[in-house]
């Protein structure tokens, strides 16, 4: 089924390119042939999504200064031109918790060389995302990875999981409370070490394995902390060759999460988020974004 869904994704893709090609080569007059006297009516145009339902990308260069990449609504040209936020991101870890959007919303957790874990509240103002941080509590170097995990267990807050050094993953339910945003750790199992790329993506996370599989976990929604996802789904094979990838919400305006990847030569790609046995995942045919992303040490 997942493959099935696949090739109609990359069917539709090709015929638009086929489509798109031929029209590049029709003679002008074939395409603007119209009788004569007839009004010439130009192609429509759609109007750009709200900034609520397009994304936003942050990408922290090597000097520790954020940049906001807003999504525009398109496929052929994701984000804007980027726009500086502010210097001091020397953060080891940094995730959002479901997702950012171009009008500002969107919350952060954030770890520091010293292990202390802070939380930025989305502001709701594009110019100046996140409000001031607050810093949570100290402890956070035992774990080699965190991951927004969107509201795992439906109750209307955001979550967030952990990876420590022995590879078991812990489940922190978000409160709501800015100032102690996280109840207190529930295990959840083993065997994470398995990975070696953790993200938020969709409802749930993404996570590489160490021989280039990608597999989806989705939310329950139950009110057990220690069953934050349902059992793994593999997505596919052959992801190895990026060296960071990260979700982000709707890029196209298909109403499902999306996700880019960056490889070892800088350069940014767009896979397509699909639905299929009530999981949305990113599919396997890439669109290129460009180049130069290797001046980011991050992207989140």
């Amino acid at each position: 089924m997942l493959r099935t869904n696949r090739a109609r994704r990359r069917t539709r893709l090709a015929l638009a390119a086929a489509a798109t090609a031929v029209a590049t080569f029709l003679p002008v007059a074939a395409a603007t042939a119209a009788p004569a006297g007839a009004p010439v009516t130009a192609p429509a145009v759609r109007a750009e999504l709200p900034a609520s339902e397009r994304p936003a990308l942050y990408a922290r260069d090597q000097s520790g200064v954020l940049w906001q990449y807003e999504g525009t609504g398109y496929s052929a040209k994701p984000f804007k031109t980027p726009v500086r936020v502010g210097p001091g991101w020397t953060y080891r870890q940094v995730t959002s918790l479901a997702g950012t959007t171009a009008d500002g919303k969107g919350d952060l957790a954030a770890v520091d060389r010293d292990g202390t874990l802070y939380f930025y509240q989305g502001t709701g103002n594009p110019s100046a995302p996140f409000a001031r941080r607050i810093k949570v509590g100290g402890g956070w170097d035992r774990y080699v990875s965190i991951a927004g995990a969107t509201d795992a267990n439906n109750d209307g807050k955001n979550d967030l999981v952990a990876r420590d050094r022995e590879g078991v993953l812990w489940f922190y339910a978000g409160t709501g409370d800015p100032s102690a945003p996280f109840a207190p750790p529930v295990r959840v199992g083993g065997g994470w070490n398995a990975y070696d790329i953790v993200t938020t993506y969709s409802e749930g996370v993404l996570a590489r394995d160490h021989d280039g599989v990608l597999w989806a976990y989705k939310t329950t929604g139950s009110s057990r902390p220690d069953e934050p996802f349902y059992r793994r789904v593999q997505v596919g094979s052959g992801w190895s060759r990026y060296t960071d990838f990260v979700g982000v919400r709707d890029i196209d305006g298909d109403k499902l999460a999306d996700m880019v990847a960056r490889d070892a030569d800088g350069k940014l790609w767009l896979h397509h988020g699909v639905r299929s046995q009530g999981i949305v995942f990113p599919m396997d045919g890439a669109l290129p974004i460009g180049g130069g992303w290797n001046a980011y040490t991050m992207l989140f």
